[in-house]
């Protein structure tokens, strides 16, 4: 039977000092190499039936000790290193090596060995500390403009790790004092402070204010940078990538190479000097960086002549993806510039692995998928509520790995037998994270009583080519109406799960699936100039609505079988995470520490925060200056986004210019208040069973922003828009095409 030898993470709590105080024990660390290699690789997801896994060594500090009792033939056998004393049973041992293996530190566990006493009693005395639900994310103090996102969420699975202040190894953390109502870092938990106001206001009383969370410095600092990088996402071409997506990409592109789409073997080769070569090696990575030069379609085919000198500014910082739940992140350092036309969606998995083994991918494809199934909600923005439930409405959503905003144009997965064929868009309007249930919940987070239920909704206007599916058969074309377009205020809402992605420009699917004639020479491909122009309509439209559904699913399945953070005993297949960072579980972006590595938030640190944050509004006319510098930072960056546009400069008049045509704009504080007025039982056409999908302790909390377009000639609207709603008759690839 063969032997593996497993290495083991890096990190531990162990102390080499704390050993046997007698002398009638041997070091031995053999047996608990053995017993702890089977658990370590079943907790991996490796163990295959008829091999056998040892450890390559123990944690740092422990060691393995045995004795014989006196003439019998029974062995005692410990494990010490641990401040609290010796590990006596693999049990014992097990939970706090896997918290080891997971997060390098003790920082959190509530093993046995850490609290003494009984695994259950230990679950109580934990939450104390945890919320149902919540972490510290480790956010930088002045948010990423990369990544920009709140600092807690609602919905974290019951058994997720808090991860509270370390205390040194020589010293037990205090009793855990702490005023309701603030998270573990101290700061006034805003979401909560509207809830206990909906409660006061009783059954006949109601809830409707923006969320503004004054005392949180991650919000004073942050909130508007994302609430513009949130606008700015939904007006670029829907095939752009966005800053904290999983792509898959390919590292060593020269210049002069570009991708070619191989009909016979379906998958993508890179084309060289008018010649078939090598087929690529697909990594995936998490963008970083987006490019400082506009972006357009030509980039899709290949590296326009004016963009050849700096990879750097006309390309993606993309760093490879580590694998989820684990402390080994050293692929995060091996990050790669890289144009777009090296770039392909995540959902095209499966068109680049093409005939290759899952052995032979690249480990970072598995390590995203592995992530698929999780998401995070960001730019939480206003909150209604009438006792015993409420809304909050939100700017953002990753689902898996995209970023989806208010404006995007998005497919639908059906509800039916076929989940793989899709006929539905929307335009999504709202994204709600609604809370049920408040009366039979406890109205403190963090402790351990019953916390309240929600469910994550996304609503919008939508579009189907089922006629079955349509409003009385309502439409234009091949495209119906799926609520009645005389009602402007009806919607189409639906549970996340169902949102399969963005609808990406038939540009783009064009660009990307399009064989070239007889491997032309890279200048002609590239260029598409041979031909005059390509002509995309609706019966031969590359862009199908079901483009990739049935990868997404796979993929979606892969992560439910294979990412440990999603609580499966308890019959959930989502992972729901506070933030981006610890939805992909990322210790380092752009070379700077964040989640668990962020050393810079202590308990001290952010109480210098607050209390300065306390100082500045306590002056006379403090909160008011506050207040009246954001409208004005957010009216100085309306008036720069118009003038970026008007002079066809800049990311965002790139992407609006990228398909020939103007937005058709619309009045976009209407639509967002219709679908806050609705919040309270208004006029959605069709709503899905609501089911409350994972227990929330609290909520995050960001800035205001509106919505997308007006309630006019939805349809319209639909072929009108600039990104993927767009139908377009003729698409011209010139190389003046900005």
């Amino acid at each position: 039977m063969p032997v593996i030898v497993l290495n083991i993470n890096q990190g531990s709590d162990g102390d080499g000092r704390r050993r046997p105080k007698t002398d009638d024990y041997t070091r031995n660390d053999d047996h608990w190499l053995d017993r702890m290699g089977e658990v370590w690789a079943k907790h991996q997801h490796i163990a295959q039936p008829g091999n056998t896994y040892r450890l390559d060594r123990l944690p740092d500090g422990y060691g393995g000790y045995e004795r014989r009792r006196g003439d019998s033939k029974h062995v005692d056998r410990y494990v010490h290193g641990h401040i609290r004393g010796p590990a006596r049973s693999v049990p014992d041992f097990t939970e706090h090596f896997l918290h080891l293996m997971d997060y390098g530190n003790a920082v959190a566990c509530t093993c046995k060995l850490c609290y003494g006493g009984s695994r259950s009693t230990n679950k109580m005395i934990s939450g104390a500390q945890s919320v149902a639900g919540s972490t510290r994310s480790g956010s930088p103090t002045g948010p990423s403009a990369h990544f920009p996102q709140p600092k807690k969420s609602v919905g974290r699975p019951p058994n997720a790790k808090p991860v509270p202040y370390q205390y040194p190894h020589d010293q037990q953390p205090p009793p855990q004092i702490r005023q309701r109502q603030v998270d573990e870092e101290g700061t006034p938990d805003a979401l909560r402070q509207l809830l206990d106001k909906l409660k006061a206001a009783g059954e006949e009383g109601k809830v409707d204010e923006r969320i503004i969370e004054s005392m949180s410095p991650d919000w004073r600092a942050g909130h508007s940078m994302l609430m513009q990088s949130l606008k700015e996402c939904a007006e670029l071409p829907g095939y752009m990538p966005r800053a904290g997506e999983l792509v898959l990409f390919v590292r060593n592109l020269s210049v002069d190479d570009s991708l070619g789409w191989d009909e016979a073997k379906r998958t993508w080769r890179v084309i060289n000097g008018g010649v078939w070569a090598e087929t690529p090696l697909w990594e995936a990575g998490v963008v970083a960086q987006l490019p400082t030069e506009p972006i357009s379609a030509r980039d899709l085919l290949g590296v326009p002549e004016d963009k050849q000198k700096s990879v750097i500014e006309a390309g993606f910082r993309i760093e490879p993806m580590s694998q989820p739940n684990s402390m080994t992140k050293t692929l995060t350092k091996q990050h790669k510039y890289v144009h777009l036309h090296a770039i392909r969606p995540l959902a095209s998995w499966k068109d680049c692995m093409g005939s290759l083994a899952e052995a032979d991918w690249h480990a970072t494809v598995r390590n995203a998928l592995m992530a698929v199934s999780s998401f995070c909600v960001l730019g939480r923005y206003h909150f209604k509520g009438a006792w015993p439930e409420a809304t909050i409405f939100a700017h953002g959503i990753y689902i898996g790995a995209e970023l989806l905003c208010i404006g995007d144009t998005v497919r639908l997965q059906h509800k039916g037998p076929q989940p793989d064929i899709a006929s539905e868009v929307m335009i999504i309007t709202a994204i709600k994270i609604r809370i049920v249930n408040l009366d039979e919940a406890n109205d403190d987070d963090q402790d351990s009583g019953l916390p309240y239920a929600t469910c994550t909704h996304v609503s919008g206007r939508a579009f189907t080519r089922d006629p079955r599916r349509s409003f009385d058969g309502i439409g234009s074309g091949t495209w119906y109406h799926i609520s009645d377009p005389k009602k402007s205020k009806a919607r189409l809402e639906v549970p996340f799960q169902r949102v399969a992605g963005r609808w990406f420009e038939s540009v783009a699917t064009k660009a990307w699936y399009t064989p070239p004639k007889n491997a032309a020479p890279p200048s002609a491909f590239q260029a598409v100039n041979a031909r005059p122009a390509i002509k995309v309509n609706d019966n031969d439209m590359p862009s199908d609505v079901s483009f990739s559904l049935a990868e997404i699913l796979e993929a979606r399945t892969f992560s439910q079988n294979h990412d440990s953070r999603i609580d499966r005993a308890n019959g959930k297949t989502w992972f729901w995470a506070d933030t981006r960072v610890q939805q992909l579980d990322l210790h380092e972006i752009n070379g700077t520490y964040v989640g668990v590595k962020d050393d810079t938030r202590s308990k001290e640190q952010m109480s210098d925060w607050r209390k300065a944050l306390k100082a500045l509004d306590g002056r006379q006319g403090g909160i008011e200056e506050y207040h009246a510098a954001r409208e004005q930072r957010e009216l100085a960056q309306a008036k720069r986004k118009s003038e970026l546009a008007a002079s066809e400069s800049g990311l965002v008049a790139g992407g609006v210019q990228t398909m020939g045509e103007q937005s058709s704009g619309g009045d976009e504080d209407e639509t967002q208040e219709d679908e806050i007025d609705e919040a309270a039982g208004g006029e959605a056409m069709e709503v899905d069973v609501i089911v409350p999908v994972a227990p929330a302790a609290r909520m995050d909390i960001d800035d205001d922003d509106e919505d997308s377009e007006s309630a006019g000639d939805a349809l319209a609207a639909f072929k009108a828009a600039p990104t993927a709603r767009k139908i377009p008759e003729v698409i011209e690839l010139d190389d003046d095409d900005d």
